[in-house]
């Protein structure tokens, strides 16, 4: 397999359209930095995170905003199983599957080298494994059922976690197997990107150079531990959700963004406070805001603002109404605006977009503390980001309770609208949805909550 080759300084010079590299790219450390900035590329196009992974398909199935495009409506009504939904998930699995292939080759040549070829060898190894993870963890909680399904075959043949780079067909495996795999190669990950505890400083002033500068836009250590946590979540294990969640936020090297720089943080840029690990590109809006604004491919449904409270800077700062074509339109601007361009941006952060962002894991801190029956300092970790967002805290209001699940869900919602983090949310607790385009609430189960594996997918094996 060949990769772009990109021949740059550091990644914010990359030129995708530069030639492919010949067989002898993993032969100097330039060449495989070349082929992991290649791999970072390929995720933000649009069948991946540039669009439909991040956004557009979640977001939809999760009802936080309609659509008018024709094949997208059979998505929101949860009409799975229609050969247009397959066509549309397909590009996804297939786009994702190449880049783990990708990251298999870049894992085996490195694997043939050893720590005294490269300096930074064991930060190649980590950002590798850690993307394979991410990546497949994203295809099992978008086309497997969860943990907890009652469908114990479906829970018997998951997805494959590819590990080879080959063109055998790699067997399937069961949920709890590819969760096993994922954490796996996320302890390892970190256990090599070690170093970003050196690399990554606590204020971080942006336009770092080299591979070693701008780690947030790097699969980094501190995107390892932010991932396991995430990954125990959705599995269920909150002890071992809030031990990597606690080590993210112990690490100091994370803050909530200034109150008033909240309308402008993480519209289309990676935040230098918040996020543990963004992908950068020069693209996201000309994909995701277009959607809103010039078709009808992303709508906010008529009860949207009614999850926030009016005091809420999140509902003020992330959400505009702008003209359009003689009419008006609400749109979600928080990781979306009009500049359409790849002008150079000089602001406090990087172009591109978050993948993991610090109040995740408060909430996952929250939610686990609430389990252990440490209602109190539940109520603190969540009362962090609620003051961040410039609401009077669970603590200091009139009629002071403990706080529910509910409370954390809510949160939840209303900090992660438009990054395509609520469905999972849903999912994880097989919630019944509203669904606008049925104007009725579908029961939680693995139909809604599975998307389907493409046909392809099934020719070659040996059933």
């Amino acid at each position: 397999m060949s990769f772009p080759f990109f021949g740059c300084e550091n990644f914010l010079n990359i030129n995708p359209d530069s030639e492919v590299v010949n067989e002898d790219m993993f032969s100097t450390p330039e060449g495989v930095e070349d082929a992991l900035y290649g791999v970072y590329m390929s995720m933000v196009k649009e069948d991946m995170y540039g669009g439909k992974m991040s956004v557009l398909i979640p977001e939809i199935l999760a009802q936080n905003f309609t659509t008018g495009d024709t094949y997208l409506i059979l998505l929101s009504r949860f009409d799975n199983k229609e050969q247009d939904i397959r066509n549309m998930t397909k590009s996804m699995w297939q786009t994702s599957y190449l880049v783990i292939s990708y990251l298999n080759n870049i894992i085996e040549n490195l694997e043939r080298k050893s720590e005294k070829d490269f300096p930074y060898y064991k930060l190649y190894r980590g950002e590798a494994l850690g993307l394979r993870a991410a990546i497949h963890f994203d295809i099992l909680r978008l086309f497997a059922v969860h943990l907890n399904s009652t469908d114990e075959n479906a829970k018997k043949e998951a997805i494959p976690y590819v590990t080879k780079y080959t063109f055998k067909v790699t067997p399937f495996s069961s949920v709890e197997e590819v969760y096993d795999k994922i954490i796996a190669d996320l302890k390892e990950a970190e256990a090599c990107l070690v170093e970003d505890k050196s690399l990554m400083p606590t204020v971080r002033k942006g336009s770092e150079s080299g591979f070693t500068g701008a780690r947030e836009l790097h699969f980094n250590y501190y995107a390892a531990q932010a991932m396991l946590a995430r990954v125990y979540w959705m599995k269920g294990d909150l002890e071992n959700a809030k031990k990597y969640a606690d080590k993210v936020i112990q690490s100091g090297k994370f803050t909530f963004a200034i109150k008033s720089t909240l309308g402008t943080f993480i519209t289309r840029r990676v935040s230098l406070s918040e996020t543990i690990w963004g992908l950068y590109t020069t693209n996201i809006s000309a994909y995701l805001y277009d959607k809103q604004m010039k078709s009808n491919v992303l709508k906010l449904p008529s009860n949207w603002a009614s999850i926030y409270e009016e005091d809420d800077l999140r509902l003020k700062k992330w959400f505009v109404t702008k003209e359009f074509e003689g009419g008006v339109k609400e749109v979600c601007v928080k990781i979306m605006d009009e500049n359409n361009d790849a002008s150079p941006y000089t602001g406090g952060g990087y172009l591109g977009f978050s993948m993991i962002r610090i109040p995740e894991m408060y909430y996952i801190m929250a939610e686990a503390l609430l389990a252990e029956g440490e209602a109190e300092e539940a109520r603190v970790y969540l009362d962090s980001v609620v003051a961040a967002r410039g609401l009077v805290k669970f603590a200091d209001r009139d009629f002071v309770r403990d706080i529910t699940i509910d409370d954390i869900m809510d949160e939840w919602r209303k900090e992660f609208y438009g990054e395509g983090i609520w469905w999972y949310c849903l999912k994880r607790r097989n919630k019944d949805i509203f669904v606008h385009e049925r104007n009725s609430v579908i029961a939680g189960s693995d139909k809604i909550y599975t998307l389907p594996i493409p046909a392809d997918e099934f020719e070659y094996r040996d059933e």
